[in-house]
């Protein structure tokens, strides 16, 4: 399924399946605000610098140029063909399935599988509920971009900010940084995102993820104990590091949080959220280097790409 799409796929994907209506409102909307990009050959967007202003000439390239790839800016411009007069940008996050340090299918790097794209869609609803209740955030909008997920926030109280900003906004949501000792176990704002993600980490840690911690291996063994798991699990739900300073030690303990915090950061593309002037998949577009559909995802609980972000073409392969 995954294999790469050819040019007469390409052409006809654009041709039969894809239509306006599958680009989100968000989009049509700030046509003539956007950069454009295209790639054609399969070795990046290095057409860059395009400007479409009607949705109708939008329809008239991707029909008529079938690109291996098309992508828009996440930025707002006067002069979107220059990249002049910066009005503002999503902000965004990214979750690629391909680079998730931890999961629990036995995929090789660079591949995806059912069970990743699973992990990378729940995560990304991790981050969305996080958005929603510590940042009041309300324009939420996903998009299942290939081999992950996009999460595109168009608040208005978001789009001003710059890279610095948009880096903190990261660290908190992905728990990029480690709380402050006496503010660990506080049931509100970060700490509390913090110790949500570890709780997702613990189902996934294995010998060889806390080989590389620098914990003690017989300490490590002790804390990968079914048992010793759930009761961690338990005690986190309300607040507690108890058993994990007890089976760790001290010195243990603190590098579990740092093993922690470098997973964590690892989960999401830094470089997605902190470029003001970044081009993203365009929704609706054909990913063709896995012969994926680009979607707009209007229900993300229900979503399954392998139902909805399938083209006609890959489903009629001989």
């Amino acid at each position: 399924m995954f294999s790469e799409a050819t040019p007469a796929e390409r052409r006809r994907y654009y041709r039969e399946e894809w239509g306006l209506s599958q680009v989100p409102d968000f989009i049509l909307d700030t046509l003539s605000e956007r950069e454009f990009g295209f790639d054609h050959t399969g070795d990046g967007p290095n057409d860059r610098y395009n400007l479409i202003t009607t949705p109708a000439q939008l329809e008239g390239v991707l029909i008529s140029a079938a690109p291996y790839a098309a992508y828009s800016s996440v930025s707002f411009y006067s002069r979107p063909e220059r990249r002049k007069g910066w009005r503002g940008a999503e902000l965004v996050f990214d979750v690629d399935a391909k680079d998730l340090p931890l999961r629990r299918c036995s995929c090789v790097p660079g591949e995806v599988c059912e069970v990743c794209l699973d992990d990378a869609r729940g995560y990304i609803l991790e981050v969305a509920e996080v958005l929603r209740e510590d940042f009041a955030l309300k324009e939420l909008h996903f998009v299942y971009s290939g081999r992950g997920y996009h999460l595109r926030v168009l608040d208005e109280a978001v789009l001003e900010m710059q890279s610095q900003e948009r880096a903190q906004v990261l660290d908190y949501v992905a728990g990029g940084v480690i709380p402050e000792a006496e503010l660990l176990e506080l049931r509100r704002g970060y700490p509390r995102v913090f110790r949500q993600r570890i709780l997702r980490l613990l189902s996934l840690l294995n010998r060889e993820v806390m080989r590389g911690s620098g914990i003690a291996p017989k300490r490590a063994a002790a804390l990968l104990r079914p048992k010793t798991l759930r009761r961690v699990a338990n005690e986190l739900e309300e607040g507690s590091f108890a058993t994990l300073r007890e089976v760790l030690g001290g010195g243990g303990f603190a590098r579990f949080l740092e093993l922690v915090r470098r997973l964590n950061a690892e989960m999401l593309d830094a470089k997605v959220t902190v470029d003001v002037k970044r081009i993203l998949r365009l929704p609706s577009s054909l990913h063709s280097k896995v012969s994926m559909k680009c979607v707009y995802v209007k229900d993300i609980e229900r979503f399954d790409p392998f139902k909805h972000a399938v083209p006609r073409f890959v489903r009629e392969r001989d």
